[in-house]
């Protein structure tokens, strides 16, 4: 299907490249798509945790919270068989309740440093998309030591994340960046 084929694509693209990479799913797209995520595993990507189903951690319980982490973390070793190891929160709000569970279920906690903003682009692939997401990378990573790229593999597709992912490899290769997993 559509859903299917750009994920893939994202997947390929990092795969030409040999470029490691970190998913942080949502619980809900793992249950949705478990194939997804047994391809994410066996292409040797870290796995990580982004909760259930998106919810800002901050405004939950700390049970609320255990319960979007434990959930997700559940989904993932029913799909794939493996468990995440680093954890994201939603808008990458946090507070130490969140911290806490985290740690105790072994993942680390990863945020970002470089926006993309390409979950804005709602499925279009328009060149005005994909010269924006290349700019954000390019402009905001190539001013930072260790940029830590955010970039989104939505159930809807996005496909100018897809057109614009050559380019950004490319763009910090020739400045002397190497890809790494969290």
């Amino acid at each position: 299907s559509l859903h299917d084929a750009l994920p893939i694509s994202v997947l390929r693209v990092l795969a030409r490249y040999r470029v490691p990479a970190t998913f942080f799913n949502i619980g809900v797209n793992v249950a949705a798509r478990p194939g997804l995520a047994r391809k994410e595993v066996r292409a040797g990507y870290a796995m990580g945790n982004h909760t259930w189903n998106h919810p800002n951690m901050v405004l939950l319980s700390t049970s609320q919270q255990a319960a979007e982490m434990g959930r997700m973390s559940t989904e993932l070793r029913r799909a794939a068989g493996v468990l995440p190891c680093v954890f994201r929160p939603p808008y990458g709000d946090y507070d130490s309740v969140t911290l806490r569970l985290a740690h105790q279920r072994r993942m680390g906690v990863w945020l970002w440093s470089v926006d993309t903003q390409d979950w804005m682009a709602r499925g279009s692939g328009s060149a005005y998309w994909v010269k924006r997401i290349i700019r954000l990378a390019e402009q905001e990573g190539g001013a930072l030591r260790h940029p830590v790229v955010l970039m989104h593999n939505q159930p809807v597709g996005n496909p100018a994340t897809v057109a614009a992912l050559p380019v950004i490899i490319r763009f910090f290769r020739a400045h002397g960046y190497r890809f790494v997993k969290l």
